[in-house]
């Protein structure tokens, strides 16, 4: 029987219940945001992060996750940070790339409007018009 560890989160960190009542709240000051949003930063919890910087309207906080984007291909963080340059999108692609993160490359270079990166980069099934039926 596989048993998963749970994380403890250190005091002062929402634990998940406490993050959704929290980002609920209609009056929820900025200051909380970011202070929030850079614990879950440091905890490398870039999505938790990502939610209270998007709900502070904290743009530093953005800006280092778009750079953490930048920096380990993650073009599903990228898209969840909002409209981006192609340029941007091709660096994501290429770094992505570099760390054979073949999906994330595809889906940046798609978003950077070179789709003929993006099919060489589709397996066989979809670049061919393979189907398994075939």
């Amino acid at each position: 029987m596989f048993k998963q560890s749970a994380k403890v989160l250190p005091q002062g960190v929402p634990d998940c219940l406490k993050k959704r009542l929290l980002l609920n709240e209609k009056e929820f000051s900025p200051e909380l945001c970011r202070e929030y949003g850079e614990k879950f930063l440091a905890l490398d919890y870039w999505e938790d992060a990502l939610e209270f910087f998007k709900r502070g309207n904290y743009e530093p906080g953005l800006d280092k996750l778009k750079a953490l984007a930048l920096e380990t291909g993650d073009a599903f963080l990228m898209t969840r940070l909002g409209v981006h340059s192609p340029e941007d999108w091709r660096q994501v692609a290429e770094q992505a790339l570099k760390l054979g993160k073949i999906h994330f490359a595809r889906r940046a270079f798609e978003q950077a409007g070179d789709t003929e990166r993006a099919e060489e980069l589709a397996g066989p099934s979809k670049r061919d018009g393979f189907s398994p039926s075939q």
